[in-house]
C-alpha cells in the first residue's frame, strides 16, 4: 500500500496560495427570489391591475386603450404579459417588470380576441373568435399569422409541446343570449413550430352542453375544459382531456348554470367561478366535484378566479360596474379568507405570474 506524505514545511508553503487564491475569487451574490403578481382585467376602466403578492408594493394600474371586451383574459410569460384590447380587434403587450404598456399590435378585422398562451416571451398564440382562427403574434416584431381552427375559438392551453386550441361552437340567437351553442364544441391541436394542425389526431370532441369556453393545464398534466352551456342546457360541465390520447377521458356536471373562468391550482384542485354559485372545487385526485352548485363560496358577481404558487385563491367580484370598483378577494386554500384587494371598475378574468429578477451584468 503507498500513502503520499506531505511535510509540514510544504503544507506551510501551499497554504498562504490557497488563500490568497479564494481572497481573490469573484463572487456573486444569489439572485433575490422571482416577484409573483396577480392580473385582473378591468373591462369598464380598460385597465390592468398589477398587484404584488410575493411582496411588499402598491398596486399599478396599466390603461390599455380603447375599450376592453368582457371576454378578455390576460396571460403572461416571464416578462411580458398580453390581454385582448381595442375592442377585441387589437393586443396589449405589458412589461411586467417595468409596469408600462408596451406597445398594441393590431390583429385582423373582427378578431374578437379572447383567451392567449405565450410561448418563451416572445410569442403569444390568442383565440380569434370572431375569425374561427388562432394566431402566432410576435411580441417584439407584430407580425401576425393566422391560422384556421374551428368554429368560435375561445381559450388556447399549451401541453406536451402541442396548443389545443377550444372551439366553442356557438352561432349568433336572440336576445339576450346572442350567442348559443350549435353543437357539440372540440379542441383543435396545433403544432406551434410548423403552425399548422398537429400530425394524429387534430381534433377531439367534448359532448356535453356545448359552449366550450375556458380551459386550464392541470397539476397532473391532463387539460380541463369548461363548458358553459346555453339557452336549452344551461348547465355547465367539465371536461378532462389527456393530451397524450388526445381523447376525453372523463366528463362532471354539478357546477350550476353558466359558470365562467377556471384556475388550477399546484395540487390537485380545479377552481371554477361562477357569477351565482361563487367558488366551486373540483379535486383532480380524486376525480369528483367536492364544492359544487349551492355549496359555493359565496362571492358578489364572481367574474374571475386565479390561484398563485402557495395555492392560494383570487375569486374576482366584478363590483359596480357602473361606477363602483372591483375587488378580489384572497383565500387559503381551505377557503378561509386572508384578505381583499380594491381594483377598477367591471372586474374580470385574472392570471397569476412569476417575474424572474433581472440578472446584472457580470462585472469584470
Amino acid at each position: 500500500m503507498y500513502r503520499t506524505i506531505v511535510s509540514i514545511p510544504t503544507t506551510l508553503r501551499i497554504l498562504p496560495a490557497l488563500l490568497l487564491a479564494a481572497a481573490c475569487a469573484e463572487t456573486t451574490a444569489p439572485l433575490p427570489a422571482p416577484e409573483e403578481l396577480l392580473l385582473v382585467v378591468n373591462t369598464r376602466d380598460a385597465t390592468l391591475s398589477l398587484v404584488p403578492i410575493s411582496v411588499a408594493g402598491a398596486q399599478v394600474r396599466i390603461a390599455l386603450g380603447g375599450t376592453v371586451p368582457e371576454a378578455a383574459r390576460p396571460a403572461a410569460g416571464r416578462r411580458l404579459a398580453v390581454v385582448s384590447a381595442g375592442g377585441g380587434d387589437s393586443l396589449a403587450v405589458v412589461d411586467m417588470r417595468q409596469r408600462r404598456l408596451e406597445r398594441m399590435i393590431p390583429l385582423p378585422p373582427k378578431a374578437a380576441a379572447e383567451g392567449a398562451v405565450i410561448l418563451g416571451d416572445t410569442v403569444a398564440w390568442v383565440a380569434l373568435s370572431g375569425r374561427d382562427e388562432a394566431a402566432r403574434v410576435h411580441l417584439l416584431t407584430g407580425e401576425v399569422v393566422a391560422v384556421p381552427v374551428g368554429r368560435h375559438p375561445r381559450d388556447i392551453v399549451l401541453a406536451r409541446g402541442r396548443l389545443f386550441v377550444v372551439n366553442a361552437n356557438v352561432a349568433p340567437c336572440p336576445p339576450p343570449d346572442l350567442v348559443c351553442p350549435d353543437g357539440e364544441p372540440w379542441l383543435t391541436v396545433l403544432d406551434p413550430v410548423s403552425q399548422s394542425r398537429a400530425g394524429g389526431r387534430d381534433s377531439i370532441p367534448l359532448p356535453g352542453p356545448g359552449n366550450a369556453s375556458y380551459a386550464v393545464l392541470g397539476a397532473d398534466g391532463r387539460i380541463y375544459v369548461l363548458s358553459r352551456g346555453g339557452a336549452d342546457r344551461p348547465a355547465g360541465r367539465l371536461s378532462i382531456v389527456d393530451p397524450v390520447l388526445r381523447t376525453e377521458v372523463g366528463s362532471f356536471g354539478g357546477f350550476g348554470e353558466l359558470p365562467g373562468p377556471i384556475a388550477a391550482d399546484k395540487s390537485e384542485r380545479i377552481v371554477v367561478s361562477s357569477a351565482s354559485e361563487g367558488l366551486m372545487e373540483f379535486n383532480t385526485r380524486l376525480r369528483a366535484v367536492v364544492r359544487g352548485a349551492g355549496i359555493g363560496i359565496p362571492l358578489q358577481a364572481n367574474a374571475g378566479v386565479a390561484t398563485d404558487s402557495r395555492n392560494l385563491i383570487y375569486g374576482v367580484e366584478s363590483g359596480n360596474c357602473a361606477g363602483g370598483p372591483g375587488r378580489v378577494r384572497v383565500f387559503r386554500p381551505d377557503f378561509t379568507e386572508v384578505r381583499t384587494i380594491e381594483v377598477g371598475r367591471c372586474a374580470g378574468a385574472a392570471a397569476t405570474a412569476f417575474i424572474p429578477p433581472e440578472e446584472e451584468p457580470a462585472s469584470r
